[in-house]
């Protein structure tokens, strides 16, 4: 009786054994997860915070015009955000003027948008 009751101790003890072992494992599993997604949301977060206001100019084919605004460009040329100024027909009759006024002015609204920028840290 008492090699059975052995047994039976044994089976339990494997039991637990392969339990605290799964459990060690999911939780260094979990904790690496938790280590790569901080990581990857502070580099977003230092990429979009280094991010400057720029002037931004493209003509989309089959559309007829230029959009002339201002993109939020991080150093690794990603667009965060854009703000159109301006959008200017082909056929436009004084096209170059518009083009230049467009431009002047996504120039200034650049100007003071990066003013509420944080400085870029070194």
């Amino acid at each position: 009786m008492q090699v059975g009751a052995a047994t039976g101790n044994l089976g339990r003890v494997r039991i637990i054994a392969f339990l605290a072992g799964f459990i060690v494992v999911l939780t260094a599993v979990l904790l690496v997860t938790l280590a790569v997604t901080a990581g990857a949301r502070r580099r977003r977060h230092a990429s979009q915070m280094s991010a400057r206001w720029a002037v931004r100019h493209y003509a989309i084919p089959g559309r007829g015009h230029t959009v002339v605004g201002v993109a939020l460009t991080d150093a690794d040329g990603r667009v965060h955000s854009e703000h159109v100024v301006a959008r200017i027909p082909d056929d436009a009759q004084d096209w170059q003027r518009d083009f230049v006024a467009a431009r002047q002015e996504a120039e200034e609204r650049a100007f003071h948008l990066n003013i509420d920028r944080p400085p870029i840290g070194g």
